[in-house]
């Protein structure tokens, strides 16, 4: 009987352990989430930050973030010759269909 006792607090302190284990995963599993939330909310925050130093310093030559901005600026300057372009290629296109 000592036998079938012993095995039985076994069992029971193994399935104690095991539901313990599955309590921390969760309990891990979910401060990992709320960690994820808070660097997701941080970015959010670097971006926003980085547009109103941008709008701040984006003609002052004497700012650190200088040459970041011009970079922005060149971009900005690509991506509005890019969207010119793909408008008159929309709009050349438009009077040949009509005409179909």
């Amino acid at each position: 009987m000592a036998f079938f006792n012993d095995i039985g607090k076994k069992i029971g302190s193994a399935a104690g352990a095991t539901a313990a284990k599955a309590k921390d995963l969760a309990e891990t599993t979910k401060l990992n989430s709320q960690v994820s939330d808070q660097e997701k909310q941080i970015e959010k925050l670097y971006t926003e930050i980085g547009k109103k130093v941008f709008e701040l310093d984006r003609d002052n030559l004497e700012s650190p973030v200088s040459e970041l901005c011009g970079k922005v600026i060149a971009g900005q300057l690509t991506i509005a010759g890019l969207k010119q372009k793909i408008d008159d290629i929309k709009n050349a296109k438009e009077p040949e269909e009509t005409e179909k």
